[in-house]
């Protein structure tokens, strides 16, 4: 096992613990399409959700939450992860990202910091000082020293965003939802954009829809808020509204 898939089997392992629940939900993204056909400059799939997702969670932070033992940490900013692959050694790897501020960022700043990841030199995620000494350890100590230290709220906070997103989309062509296992308190797994059967003022009409697998971490999160939060981001996306 390569040395840094070792971070990538901790969160998995901590992912685990969680009692996550989720809404596969498909949207309406015609409108979006036709915007970001002749937007400019360039925006992404990819930014145009996240942009969208910041600005959901801007308006529903109950949701932009942690755990943190047994208290609840509550973030006063909207910071959204993301997933993005680029080159490293002459393979593929996967990097993370953190859009800081998101909600108050365009799409297409958005777009242009994920395409920096992507492109660039990559962030540097070697471990220092008394982390690197935890990752050194054996597998359950190892994860056993990140859990407890996630309990202190100052630590837990530097562990990243509480909010997510990871796009298959960009991999495929072919339609569908993904379930993902992450230790977020909210995360949008969003799939690609395919025209699908839907009915339109009482006609079948084909349509381009876009699939997304919301996943709550429901220890901090109950159906009811997790129902109004998908509304809000569902009507964000379909009215394409961050594209002015």
């Amino acid at each position: 096992m390569p040395r840094e898939r070792r971070a990538v089997l901790d969160r998995l392992a901590g992912a685990r613990r969680r009692f996550q629940v989720h809404a596969l939900v498909e949207l309406d993204v015609g409108e979006a399409a036709s915007r970001l056909a002749v937007v400019d400059p360039h925006v992404s799939w990819t930014g145009f959700v996240i942009a969208s997702l910041a600005r959901a969670v801007a308006q529903h932070p109950d949701v932009n939450v942690r755990r943190a033992g047994g208290r609840v940490l509550a973030f006063d900013h909207v910071d959204i992860g993301s997933t993005v692959e680029r080159q490293w050694a002459g393979r593929a790897i996967l990097d993370i990202v953190t859009v800081h501020g998101a909600d108050r960022m365009a799409p297409a700043e958005i777009t242009e910091l994920l395409h920096a990841v992507k492109t660039g030199p990559g962030v540097d995620h070697r471990p220092r000082g008394a982390m690197r000494a935890v990752l050194a350890l054996p597998g359950p100590l190892r994860r056993t020293a990140i859990r407890i230290a996630g309990t202190v709220p100052g630590v837990a906070a530097a562990f990243g965003p509480a909010v997510g997103v990871t796009s298959i989309g960009m991999f495929s062509r072919s339609w569908g939802w993904a379930v993902p296992l992450a230790p977020l308190t909210v995360i949008a797994t969003v799939g690609g954009v395919a025209d699908r059967a839907v009915v339109r003022d009482g006609r079948v009409v084909a349509r381009p829809m876009l699939p997304i697998t919301l996943s709550f971490d429901h220890a901090l999160i109950d159906g009811a808020p997790a129902s109004r939060f998908t509304e809000t981001l569902r009507r964000t996306i379909e009215d394409a509204s961050v594209l002015g």
